[in-house]
């Protein structure tokens, strides 16, 4: 099949004035995202190991902060916990960040970079007390003087000089790393075109893949025979939230493979148990899939649901439709957007449980997805 290839990084816009980003800071999106999906390749774990990465990133160049936040796009594994028995969060991915500018909060809040994902997760500056400790999302970022010293098997160093080894590698083999092949991303768009048949599912009992069972072919056998279709609409793409949500479609579908490869260390090669336990592994995996969209969020510019909004929320119990009308209108302003699913797996199953079923089916959907793309 014909790869699919698309430049979206430069359809995003700034939220405060709606301005185009820097060619220089788009171009560092594409040299990251390339740069850590590979560099990422071979990493997953098992839903009950109790390691966990830890990315070391040696400077504060525009180009790093890039690479960092890509790591916390595509870092997210099968083993994070919400929370265990004391109610603490277990085997988050470990950002650090070397260095010794006395500002770097600051520069990692740009929009370009990290944006509010460090203001809610785990953020600890240098021998500072750590702050959100107790934060539901699965990184947690770490800023040192000096680079520290090689002492567990699960960190990672990364320079500038290995982006640009592995950039003149790729182009070497004639791959290009400015632009996006969005064949995952424009098959997993069509989940949410499957309409009644999964929206008329009751969201009780909602990881029972049997349930999925005709969702799954309307989609194996409907919309995945039509051939992929391009992502960018430039028409559509002039309104920022279309972008943002099309683009969430290429971070989701960029941690198919580390899905994948945490699923095949559990079959030990077994490719019958394997798709057993895509099934056994529904809630696990679903786990997986809001804490990367959490971060991903977070990083694309929205907060979660302030005290007031939360409070308006809930008074609004009583009418669905005007309730549903509210969530939309904060998650659509072109500044500060806000999302009421930015919470905790736990609160979401309280405040929202239908949004988990696209969660569950979608990550059914990885097998058929990617056995298309690869066929």
């Amino acid at each position: 099949m014909n790869i699919l290839k698309e430049k979206p990084f430069e359809y995003l816009r700034r939220m405060e004035n709606g301005s185009q980003f820097e060619a220089e800071t788009v171009k560092n999106w594409y040299i990251a995202r390339a740069y850590v999906l590979e560099k990422l390749k071979d990493v997953a774990f098992k839903p009950d190991s109790n390691a966990h990465l830890h990315v070391v990133i040696n400077s504060d160049s525009p180009l790093m902060l890039s690479v960092a936040r890509q790591v916390a796009l595509s870092a997210h594994y099968l083993n994070f916990q919400e929370n265990d028995e004391d109610e603490t969060c277990r085997n988050r991915t470990v950002i650090t960040i070397v260095s010794r500018n006395p500002n770097i909060k600051e520069e990692l809040m740009k929009e370009e970079f990290l944006c509010n994902l460090p203001k809610y997760c785990k953020y600890v500056n240098r021998n500072s007390k750590p702050e959100n400790s107790d934060s539901f999302i699965d990184i947690e970022i770490h800023i040192v003087d000096e680079c520290p010293e090689d002492n567990d098997n699960n960190m990672l160093f990364f320079s500038e000089e290995d982006v640009d080894a592995i950039c003149k590698l790729k182009a070497s083999e004639g791959i290009d790393i400015y632009s996006i092949d969005t064949r995952k991303a424009a098959y997993a768009r069509r989940i949410y075109s499957l309409g009644k048949v999964i929206d008329n599912l009751p969201a009780e009992d909602i990881h029972c893949a049997k349930r999925y069972a005709l969702a799954i072919d309307v989609f194996q056998y409907e919309k995945l025979k039509e051939k992929p279709q391009p992502l960018i609409d430039k028409k559509e793409w002039r309104n920022l939230n279309k972008v943002k949500e099309d683009l969430s479609n290429i971070f989701c579908t960029d941690c198919f493979e580390s899905r994948k490869r945490g699923i095949q260390l559990c079959s030990n090669g077994d490719v019958k148990k394997e798709k057993e336990l895509w099934e056994q592994y529904n809630i696990i995996l679903s786990r997986s899939e809001h804490a990367r969209w959490l971060v991903e969020k977070l990083i694309m510019g929205y907060s979660p649901f302030n005290e007031q909004q939360r409070f308006k929320d809930e008074v609004l119990f009583v009418d669905e439709k005007k309730k549903e009308q509210y969530r939309k209108s904060l998650k659509t302003l072109s500044k500060n957007p806000a999302h009421i699913d930015i919470c905790s797996y736990t609160d979401l199953r309280r405040i929202n449980p239908n949004d988990l079923k696209y969660d569950s089916f979608m990550m059914l959907a990885i097998p058929k997805i990617l056995e298309k793309v690869t066929s």
